[in-house]
């Protein structure tokens, strides 16, 4: 009797222990009662991808994640595929394609391909593929943003910085910058009183001088024609002065220097009667000498005028130089003028 209580106590562990098994199994998605078949994929993030994961088909559960596993060179994660439906064909291009939840579990479907003619077999290797649920299209939008707000965050910082060292010690640089402010704010308002002050006080005369200028443009535009007409002449002598021949009247002109240089030369040098007159005195006083006794003649023909002139009356003989009526008019004429000394 004692034996077979033993018998019973561990017969009745050992069958625990397969429930258990079992159970696990069952919870996994095994079932030891269908013929499955085992695929292998491989992912390079299975996105929280677990044993006992489940695998449909068009919407419907046809096995379970059976294991996932580091490859040697640990870059991709090997996953165990259970699939216990035995008529399910799947064409050597399928996909296992990977796909995550909104509350983030996962879960693999099965894309068949459609090459029929080449299936495949337990063991064989399904071509992974994804689709990216919510939180993955979610996290490629942000990903970008954070980079961008991260950068927007160092930028901020700089200037953050910048302005604390603008800003000095409680503010001190910045209460400095603004009494400078306010004294330039103050000596511009000063400046720009003085300029309204001096152009009020030249109003007039600048009044005027607009006036002027308009004046000035209005007569020009009135002389118009005739700045035409004095640019138009200003060409015509300007083509005259092209045409004439310069370099001959140039010539000529100092040719006739050099006339008067020689001329002058011999002046200087006491050369002709020029020279005489101009230098010396001796033809000057021989002329003055000549105009006295030539005044002496005149006065002494005047006053004795029978000694030079003597006129015969009635065929009488005549004395003196013979004169005819037309010279000896003239003679009286002459005497008649001459100053009586």
């Amino acid at each position: 009797m004692k034996f077979k209580k033993e018998f019973i106590i561990g017969l009745t562990v050992v069958v625990a222990i397969a429930l258990l098994l079992f159970g696990i199994q069952f919870l996994k998605g095994i079932n030891f009662f269908n013929t499955n078949r085992t695929f292998y994929t491989s992912y390079g993030n299975v996105q929280e991808l677990v044993p006992g994961s489940v695998i449909k088909f068009r919407g419907k559960q046809i096995g379970v994640v059976q294991d996932v596993q580091l490859n040697e060179s640990q870059d991709r994660l090997i996953t165990t595929l259970s699939i216990d439906e035995a008529d399910l064909k799947i064409p050597s291009d399928s996909k296992a394609r990977l796909a995550s939840s909104f509350l983030g579990t996962s879960t693999i479907e099965i894309i068949l391909g459609e090459d029929y003619d080449n299936l495949l077999e337990q063991g064989d290797t399904i071509s992974p593929a994804f689709k990216y649920g919510i939180s993955e299209l979610a996290t490629q939008k942000i990903d970008p943003i954070e980079k961008q707000v991260n950068t927007l965050l160092e930028r901020l910082n700089k200037s953050l910085a910048s302005i604390d060292t603008v800003l000095g010690t409680d503010g001190e640089n910045l209460r400095k910058m603004m009494y400078s402010m306010r004294q330039t704010v103050a000596t511009l308002n000063s400046t720009v009183k003085d300029v309204d002050n001096v152009v009020k006080a030249s109003s007039a005369n600048i009044k005027s001088t607009l006036a002027n200028v308009a004046s000035i443009t209005e007569n020009l535009k009135n002389s118009n024609e005739k700045v035409t007409n004095l640019i138009t002449n200003f060409s015509d002598l300007s083509d005259s002065l092209k045409g004439a021949d310069i370099a001959g009247t140039v010539n000529e002109a100092k040719a006739a220097l050099a006339q008067v240089t020689k001329m002058m030369d011999e002046i200087n040098n006491g050369d002709g009667t020029a020279h005489q007159l101009i230098y010396s005195d001796e033809l000057i006083n021989n002329m003055n000498a000549m105009l006295e006794e030539t005044q002496r003649l005149v006065l002494n023909i005047k006053t004795h005028p029978k000694r030079y002139l003597q006129f015969a009356v009635f065929g009488g003989k005549q004395k003196g130089v013979k004169l005819d009526a037309t010279d000896e008019k003239k003679l009286k004429e002459l005497l008649d003028k001459q100053p009586t000394p």
